[in-house]
C-alpha cells in the first residue's frame, strides 16, 4: 500500500549533470548499471547514439539504440558530483555486439569464476531495447577491476523462452548463489503462460561459469493477460526476503510499479504492494538504517523523477518524493540508486529538460543524477 498525502520536496536535493552533448541521445542507466566502490568512486553505464534532435524520428529509439546505439561508461571520483568526459569507456556498439553473439564467437563463460561479492565486481548488460532480427542475444559483460577492463560478451540462455532481454539486475544469496533477473516472454501455445513479458530468475551456483533456470515472476491476478510486468530490480533483505520492484505496464504510456517478494530464496514470488500510482522502470535500495528507497520515472505530468521509502519492508510506502518535477516529455527515468556516504544517495537517471534550448518532442536526453537524503 502507498500512502495517498500530498507529494513533497526532499530537503536537500543536488541535482547533477553526467553527460549532456547535444549531439547524442543519452539514456536508460537502469539497462546497463550504476556501482558505488570504496573511496568515493563511481561508476555509469548508459546507451548513447547519435541525435539531429530535428524531427520525431530522430528521437525514436530504435534509432538511437537499435541502430546507432553505443553502450558506455564514465566515472566519478569525487562521490558523483563531476563526470569527467576523458574518463568515457566504450563497451560496444549494439549492432557490433548483436553480430558477434549471432556469429557463435561469443563465448560461453568467462575463463574463471567471479566473486560476485568483491567491491570492484560490476556486471553490465547492453541491449536497451532487444534487437528485432534476434531477441535471443541476451548478454552480460564483466568486470572485476571496476570497470576498467572488461569481459565478453557472454551470451544468456534462452532456456526455450522466446524472447529474452538481459538487465544488470541480480542478488546474492548468503549461500552464494547468484540471482539474475532476466525479461522474458513465451509465446508457446497452451504453455500455460500468459502471452505477456514477465520475469524470470537464472541462478548461477558456479560464480558465472554456467546458468539455470530457477523460477518466473507471474502474478495471477484477472489483469494477467493485459499487463506487463519486467525490468525487476531486487534487494536481498537482513530478514532473508527478497524484494523486487517490477514494471507494469498496460500501453504505450501507463505504467506503474509493483514489488513481489520471496520467503525462500528466490524459488517461488507473490505480489506484496503497489509502490505508486504511476511509475516507469523502479530501482529499489536498501537502506543503511533498514529502510527500502524506491526511485521512478514519473511519465504523466509533471514529468519528472519521484521516489518512495519503506519503513516496514516494502509492505507500506511513505509520501512521494519529488525529486525533479521539469521535465520536458514523458521520455525520461529509467535510475539506478546507490548509497554515498552520511546516509545520501545518488539517483542517476536519463532526463530531458522542459526548458531546454534544443527541443524535440522535449529537450536533449541527457544522464543526469539527483544527491539526497531519504
Amino acid at each position: 500500500m502507498a500512502s495517498t498525502v500530498a507529494p513533497i520536496p526532499p530537503r536537500d536535493a543536488e541535482h547533477v549533470t553526467i553527460y549532456y552533448d547535444q549531439r547524442y541521445f543519452a539514456g536508460w542507466p537502469f539497462s546497463h548499471g550504476l556501482w558505488a566502490f570504496p573511496g568515493g568512486e563511481l561508476l555509469i553505464g548508459f546507451s548513447r547514439g547519435a541525435c539531429r534532435y530535428e524531427r520525431p524520428y530522430d528521437v525514436g529509439h530504435k534509432v538511437v539504440n537499435t541502430l546507432a546505439g553505443e553502450y558506455v561508461t564514465l566515472r566519478s571520483t569525487d562521490g558523483g558530483r563531476t563526470w569527467p568526459v576523458e574518463t568515457l569507456q566504450s563497451l560496444g556498439r549494439h549492432q557490433d555486439l548483436e553480430r558477434e553473439l549471432l556469429s557463435g564467437c561469443a563465448a560461453s563463460a568467462p575463463a574463471t569464476p567471479l566473486d560476485w561479492r568483491s567491491p570492484d565486481f560490476c556486471l553490465t548488460a547492453g541491449f536497451a531495447q532487444p534487437p528485432e532480427s534476434a531477441p535471443n542475444v541476451g548478454y552480460v559483460q564483466y568486470s572485476r577491476d571496476r570497470g576498467r577492463s572488461w569481459e565478453g560478451p557472454f551470451r544468456i540462455p534462452s532456456f526455450g523462452f522466446s524472447w529474452l532481454q538481459v538487465k544488470p539486475t541480480y542478488v546474492v544469496r548468503p549461500d552464494g548463489m547468484v540471482l539474475l533477473f532476466v525479461t522474458v516472454k513465451h509465446q508457446t501455445a497452451g504453455s500455460g503462460f500468459p502471452q505477456t513479458r514477465f520475469v524470470a530468475v537464472l541462478a548461477t551456483p558456479d560464480g558465472g561459469m554456467s546458468w539455470q533456470y530457477l523460477s518466473s515472476i507471474v502474478a495471477t491476478t484477472p489483469d494477467v493477460p493485459f499487463v506487463n510486468r519486467y525490468y525487476a530490480s531486487p534487494v536481498l533483505l537482513p530478514d532473508g526476503r527478497t524484494l523486487v520492484a517490477l514494471r507494469c505496464q498496460i500501453d504505450g504510456t501507463n505504467a506503474w510499479p509493483e514489488i513481489f517478494e520471496s520467503e525462500d530464496g528466490g524459488r517461488t514470488w507473490r505480489c506484496l504492494a503497489r509502490v505508486s500510482d504511476w511509475g516507469g522502470p523502479t530501482s529499489l535500495l536498501h537502506l543503511g538504517d533498514g529502510r527500502v528507497l524506491a526511485v521512478y520515472g514519473y511519465r504523466v505530468r509533471p514529468f519528472g523523477i519521484r521516489a518512495r521509502v519503506s519503513e516496514d519492508g516494502g509492505r507500506t510506502w511513505g509520501a512521494e518524493l519529488v525529486l525533479r518535477d521539469d521535465g520536458g516529455s514523458h521520455d525520461l527515468g529509467y535510475p539506478r540508486v546507490v548509497a554515498l556516504d552520511g546516509g545520501r544517495v545518488l539517483a542517476a537517471y536519463y532526463f530531458n529538460r522542459a526548458d531546454d534550448s534544443v527541443q524535440c518532442h522535449g529537450g536533449v536526453r541527457h544522464i543526469a543524477a539527483t544527491i539526497f537524503t531519504p
